[in-house]
């Protein structure tokens, strides 16, 4: 089965009246319409440009070729043998926007029973990042997959299966370069981990929060990294389309939460240091 591309039209739409909300003159404490203007600005030239790549046919050459050192053996250990038409139930549109909306309505879940600040203005502000974010991490992934053109492991691995496959699936057997769905999975697991966390440390005791802080991760990470698997198994991915995607939602994550960083702090009196440092502008 594969992945319908989904436009980003509808989702940009709310996105920015959510955004004019969150910025109104009464959420001082909030992001601004500012920087709301640029992370939504930003986020959507990601989308569109990784979208129209991404649909645009084209006879690129491969800048990626086939499997890098050790991943034929690790395709076939990780995903066990393969034959034509093998899949999984995630392996469709479902298993690509299963995992990020799970994980928002546990944002949204942990924002209503946080009692800081304004609980309306708050959740939008969350889901404006959310979005925008999960925006971002879609366009990163259309545009390495329609730039590099990658195939994929059924194909790659076993050429006999050219044959078989019709021109329509032609791009789309060229999109291997990285794994969208674990990308995706990764963003919604990381911002929600982060967040969730976040709101743990202010609303309970030090000694709790040390007894339930691995709860979120481990739930958060295992479904993602689950996610993952699933695309080697189905023989969508390489081991390496898979690491590369998740890597790239967790780096996004990172940046998109600590775009609202000061705002949480204001009012949960702790900032939440970031993994890695990233400079980044819009």
């Amino acid at each position: 089965m594969r992945a319908t591309p989904i436009s980003p039209i509808p989702l940009l739409i709310i996105i920015l009246i959510c955004g004019c909300f969150v910025g109104s003159p009464l959420a001082q404490e909030y992001i601004g319409g500012g920087e709301i203007a640029a992370i939504g600005s930003g986020s959507a030239g990601v989308a569109v440009a990784g979208w129209m790549v991404l649909n645009v046919d084209s006879s690129r050459a491969q800048l990626i070729g086939g499997p890098l050192p050790l991943e034929r053996k690790l395709q076939r250990l990780l995903g066990g043998s393969y034959y034509e038409g093998k899949s999984n139930f995630l392996d469709n549109s479902f298993g690509s926007v299963a995992t990020p909306l799970v994980a928002g309505v546990a944002l949204l879940t942990a924002d209503m029973c946080w009692p800081q600040g304004d609980k309306s203005k708050t959740i939008l502000q969350d889901f404006f990042l959310y979005s925008t974010g999960l925006m971002t991490t879609s366009g990163l992934t259309d545009l390495a997959k329609g730039l590099i053109a990658r195939e994929r492991p059924m194909l790659s691995l076993y050429p006999e299966n050219n044959a078989r496959h019709t021109d329509a699936n032609k791009s789309y057997n060229r999109h291997s370069f990285f794994s969208g769905h674990t990308s995706g999975a990764f963003f919604a697991a990381s911002f929600a981990n982060i967040r969730i966390r976040s709101i743990m440390r202010s609303e309970i005791t030090p000694s709790e929060y040390r007894r339930w802080r691995w709860l979120p991760p481990t739930l958060l990470y295992g479904w993602a990294g689950f996610v993952g698997w699933s695309r080697i198994h189905a023989y969508k991915h390489f081991v390496s389309d898979v690491l590369v995607g998740a890597t790239v939602g967790y780096l996004v994550a990172e940046l998109f939460y600590h775009f609202g960083n000061g705002a949480y702090s204001a009012l949960d009196g702790e900032a939440t240091p970031m993994m890695i440092s990233i400079n980044f502008k819009f």
